[in-house]
């Protein structure tokens, strides 16, 4: 792939992942997932998804919740969710309730790769190395996103608010580039990283 390819794909991806966030309907967020996108979470493997119906249903028990309810869910995927509101941009399962940003940026050569088999079993793989390979011959593109929502600061100064770290992946199929993969680094409080991986966005 050129140079002139690799940067008009590129573009394309990060407009794919705005118009993703800024869908406001949360059921039309299925559109831009393919019927086979998984997640896998690096800090707890049990939190995976084998295909878009989990990850809807994810989405849908973590509209409006607040961080520290997400944060169990993370820990507790079965937990059923009373809580009802709308989600904003998430990976499934991490939804946002207060004002929120993110960066995006192309996968550097030494983050292509998915971690181990422990945390890829539970989303369906055979292990980290088949991942790679699917990833290689179907030809996946990655980008990698912060998101954070701003609550402000407490009491000792301390930022507020919950950090996702994900590496999500696209694949084209019948050429239209959809969500391959989530594949969650880090989900947790703000940890004064936010904003280092590019221009910040809302």
């Amino acid at each position: 792939m050129g140079d002139a390819d690799q940067t008009a794909i590129t573009a394309h991806l990060k407009q794919l992942y705005a118009e993703y966030r800024h869908t406001a309907e949360l059921e039309t967020k299925a559109r831009f997932f393919s019927p086979d996108c998984r997640q896998i979470c690096r800090t707890n493997a049990g939190f995976a998804a084998k295909d878009r119906d989990t990850i809807m249903r994810y989405l849908r028990e973590t509209s409006g919740k607040e961080v520290e309810n997400i944060q169990q869910l993370a820990e507790n995927p079965d937990m059923k969710s009373d809580v009802v509101g709308q989600a904003t941009d998430t990976p499934a399962g991490v939804g946002v309730k207060k004002k929120s940003f993110y960066t995006i940026r192309p996968l550097r050569d030494d983050e292509v790769e998915f971690g181990s088999d422990e945390i890829v079993v539970p989303a369906g793989f055979n292990s980290a190395a088949d991942t790679k390979l699917q990833a290689d011959r179907e030809e996946w593109l990655g980008m990698r996103v912060d998101l954070w929502d701003d609550e402000g600061t407490d009491d000792e100064g301390r930022s507020k608010g919950i950090l996702v770290k994900v590496q999500y992946w696209w694949r084209k199929d019948a050429d239209v580039w959809l969500q391959i993969l989530h594949d969650i680094m880090y989900l947790g409080p703000r940890d004064g990283t936010e904003g280092s991986e590019g221009d910040t966005l809302e």
